[in-house]
């Protein structure tokens, strides 16, 4: 992305220096959520950036006066502002990232249990599971049928996914999977590795959990009866 050529007054649009690269968004993120001042190694640490580039982006959101510098040397820690006038208009935005977030996955859930029979499992994969995402990625779930029957389950659930979708201005990719597919994929699958380290249990049983129960041998009917 191009650097704009011509300067933009501060005063008036302090937000394209502040928010103006990802690094910033990210520290400033960390630091408006937190409750207590933070070391650039914490900081580092939570938005995964080099401690290098997290001192370069709080040297320019201390000049832009929304953080504040606590200490000296080794025991240096930073906090917002919180008398700055921009401090609950950017709490606000992140909030709302958050909460967007979570009423997607509310809403997921929601349809995932108006499905009859209940699924075994169903799981955020990929991506955004990994947290590397962008723009143009797809919100990747997988969903464990009950039984061996898996085509109408999934044609329900993305029925029922399209006004999600449209909302939250998202595309969700369902794929279904019958408990035998489970039994035959885990632990052995290149796919079910990445399908499910990291994963994002959102219903039922786990990978983890489903793959262990599914594995074991049924009991046989009636070995409890007298």
């Amino acid at each position: 992305m191009r650097t704009p050529n011509a300067p933009e007054s501060f005063l008036r649009h302090p937000s394209s220096t502040l928010l103006a690269s990802p690094g910033s968004v990210r520290v400033l993120r960390e630091l408006l959520a937190s409750e207590t001042p933070l070391a650039v190694r914490t900081l580092a640490d939570r938005s995964r950036l080099s401690a290098q580039t997290v001192r370069n982006t709080l040297s320019g959101l201390c000049r832009g006066g929304i953080v504040e510098e606590l200490g000296e040397g080794r025991g240096r820690l930073y906090r917002p502002d919180v008398n700055h006038p921009l401090y609950l208009p950017l709490g606000s935005l992140f909030m709302a990232e958050e909460e967007r977030f979570e009423t997607l996955v509310d809403g997921i859930v929601s349809a995932l249990g108006n499905l009859t029979p209940s699924p075994l499992g169903a799981w955020i994969y990929g991506a955004v599971a990994r947290g590397e995402d962008g723009p143009d990625s797809d919100l990747e779930l997988a969903l464990v049928a009950a039984d061996e029957e898996v085509e109408t389950p999934v044609t329900r659930l993305r029925e029922m996914l399209g006004p999600i979708q449209e909302v939250q201005r998202v595309w969700i990719s369902v794929v279904g999977l019958a408990p035998s597919d489970v039994r035959r994929l885990a632990g052995k699958d290149r796919w079910w590795k990445t399908a499910t380290d990291p994963c994002i249990p959102i219903h039922g049983r786990s990978p983890v959990e489903l793959a262990d129960e599914l594995e074991r041998p049924p009991l046989p009917r009636g070995l409890f009866r007298g």
